[in-house]
């Protein structure tokens, strides 16, 4: 009767196995008091680069990266969670044997074997979702052509620091910068070049100006800049350093300089952020009419 029943819990442990080892999400079985890995299966071993045996016994805080909530530190915690509330899932970013990341999408739950507690934790690769997400975010976000904060994200940012200033009384000034005559470099040079122009003043752009300025691309040939802590006559001063190393700055795939035009306000108490853009236009328009390459402050 034994050797019978023997033959059944072998033969069981035999199925679960075959099971066990067909998932193509990676299956990590943990020791629910110490976050310890005690089995893993085939595909949660590929999906991180490791062997069955480096695995074993390792602790979650060894291919943990902090990019995600699931940590030695709180490793505990989601256990309990999984314990008391029942299945817990998150994502969970993880590096593999080679150094990569991998994101995975992790289904918690806890149970009895044997009278151990343990964690069954599901692990469904989503890297490449990640990849595409942070794409869409990137492209949401910045221009894809000089890499700078794009119209949408400055307008958040302009928000954001015009009521910080109204709130504090802080300095803060809004510049506005327009290319001279970029229509004739597209139409001269071809938009390939003036791509590159394009590209050009806005990495002159990001050298010249300081770590706390803000710098987006308005559209089209135009720029913003949100300068903090600073006195409309330290903008104007600022800005014309930059227009004139723009000016002397030959731009390979033209042969030769542009010029930008630049007007900057400074924000008072009373202005909404459309107050504070009509007005740099209206600084910016004087400069276009008036000559180019120039900086009007208003």
């Amino acid at each position: 009767m034994r050797s019978a029943a023997k033959k059944i819990a072998a033969a069981d442990d035999e199925q679960f196995r075959v099971i066990f080892e067909s998932v193509s999400d990676g299956i990590f079985v943990c020791d629910a008091s110490t976050g310890a890995f005690i089995d893993v299966n085939t595909a949660g071993c590929k999906m991180l680069g490791f062997s069955r045996a480096q695995l074993i016994g390792r602790t979650i805080d060894g291919i943990a990266t902090g990019l995600s909530p699931f940590l030695e530190r709180d490793a505990m915690a989601w256990f309990q969670k999984a314990q008391l509330q029942g299945p817990q899932i998150f994502e969970w970013c993880c590096k593999a044997h080679d150094e990569h990341l991998v994101w995975g999408e992790i289904s918690l739950r806890c149970t009895k074997l044997g009278g151990r507690a343990i964690g069954l934790a599901i692990l469904r690769d989503v890297t490449e979702r990640k990849r595409k997400d942070a794409e869409i975010s990137l492209q949401a976000h910045f221009d894809v052509l000089t890499g700078l904060p794009n119209r949408r994200n400055f307008d958040v940012v302009l928000l954001q620091e015009t009521a910080r200033s109204a709130r504090y009384g802080s300095l803060l000034c809004l510049a506005l910068a327009d290319i001279d005559l970029f229509k004739i470099v597209n139409d001269t040079f071809g938009h390939q070049a003036g791509d590159a122009v394009l590209k050009s003043i806005a990495g002159l752009m990001r050298k010249s100006l300081r770590r706390s300025d803000y710098i987006a691309r308005w559209g089209g040939e135009e720029f913003t800049l949100l300068l903090p802590e600073t006195q409309l006559d330290v903008c104007e001063m600022l800005l014309n350093r930059l227009r004139i190393r723009i000016s002397n700055e030959v731009i390979p795939e033209i042969g030769r300089a542009v010029t930008v035009s630049f007007g900057v306000t400074a924000f008072a108490k009373s202005d909404s952020p459309a107050d504070l853009l009509n007005r740099v236009d209206q600084a910016l328009y004087q400069s276009k009419q008036t000559g180019r390459d120039k900086v009007t402050k208003i």
